[in-house]
């Protein structure tokens, strides 16, 4: 049975973490984002299909799509870091692959969820993985989309503090950070832009998981949970997806894929780092704490986080100010 595993959430929310502790067993394919489905104005996989492709119905032009996605290329729509196919290495162009993965594709009703099923099959069979886990295959509010393209997928669900998002995406390296270099007379707005966006995707989360929380194959998990509990958070991750828990989960270090840098040190922290859960905290303004907190209180209590109570802050001394607004 065809089952992969997909991370879905906001961005900065520590995905990648998630993604190379499941990638840590061998006979699952790590996969990171294909954007087979964006935010508005993004140029996604439907931006290739409409702009590179076209007619679907064409034998011809699937031929063409397998060979442009095969490419490595920087193509429109093509973006997402999938599409760069580390994974494969030189065997991207092995003419096998390209021969399968248009057949299958020939084969389905040429929808794009039966394209972007088909090209995840065919890379899972090629690379002799027994499945595999995609991270952030779409933007979150696709999320019930994604499940009707895979019924029999696992949708984890990452969340965290808003406040730490909100830090994180301000000063995100590849993102907010650029802008406010390019633009440095324009740096408050473009920061409170990021937090407003933050806000907005954070309140999104929270809808979506409450109308897919009684879903058999969706399930929430916390960042913070799994930085002050790893063991107990792993092991639920494990049970959820159907995988062997194994304790090297538990040294994330030895892994070999590489980890985000953080947006607030620069260091990229393979292990497991309490500090930063709650590193924010020393950079929000009171300001910020108390927009965020204000515009996302209901949301928290519907992701099921409450920071008064969360041992990782008590365990690491938050002061009562920086949770007060979460009790209204």
């Amino acid at each position: 049975m065809f089952n992969p595993i997909f991370i879905v959430g906001p961005h900065r929310a520590g995905s990648t973490l998630w993604h190379n502790l499941i990638a840590m067993d061998d006979t699952i394919l790590r996969l990171p984002e294909p954007r087979f489905m964006g935010s508005p104005r993004q140029k996604d996989f439907r931006y290739f299909l409409e702009t590179q492709v076209c007619d679907v119905s064409s034998d011809r032009n699937i031929e063409k799509l397998v060979e442009l996605c095969l490419s490595r290329q920087p193509i429109p729509g093509l973006g997402g870091a999938m599409w760069k196919l580390e994974a494969l290495g030189s065997r991207a162009s092995d003419p096998s692959l390209h021969l399968a993965m248009s057949d299958r594709i020939k084969r389905s009703d040429r929808s794009l969820g039966a394209i972007a099923r088909s090209i995840i099959e065919v890379l899972t069979d090629f690379t002799g993985c027994s499945r595999a886990c995609v991270k952030f295959p779409v933007d979150v509010r696709y999320t019930r989309e994604l499940m009707h393209w895979f019924p029999e997928g696992k949708v984890v669900h990452i969340t965290r503090d808003p406040r730490g998002l909100a830090m994180s995406k301000s000063n995100d390296p590849s993102g907010t950070g650029p802008m406010v270099r390019k633009h440095p007379y324009l740096a408050w707005p473009i920061r409170k832009a990021a937090i407003a966006v933050v806000i907005s995707q954070y309140r999104l989360s929270a809808k979506i998981h409450y109308r897919l929380q009684a879903r058999d194959n969706y399930r929430l998990f916390h960042y913070e949970d799994l930085l002050v509990a790893p063991d107990q958070t792993l092991k639920e991750l494990c049970q959820f997806v159907e995988m062997e828990f194994d304790e090297d989960m538990l040294a994330p270090e030895r892994g070999k894929h590489e980890h985000q840098p953080s947006s607030l040190t620069g260091k990229q922290q393979k292990a497991f780092d309490v500090e930063a859960a709650v590193r924010w905290q020393r950079m929000i303004s009171p300001l910020d704490n108390f927009l965020v907190t204000w515009s996302t209180r209901s949301s928290m209590r519907q992701l099921g986080y409450d920071p008064a109570t969360h041992l990782i802050f008590r365990e690491q001394g938050i002061s009562p100010e920086t949770t007060e607004y979460c009790q209204s």
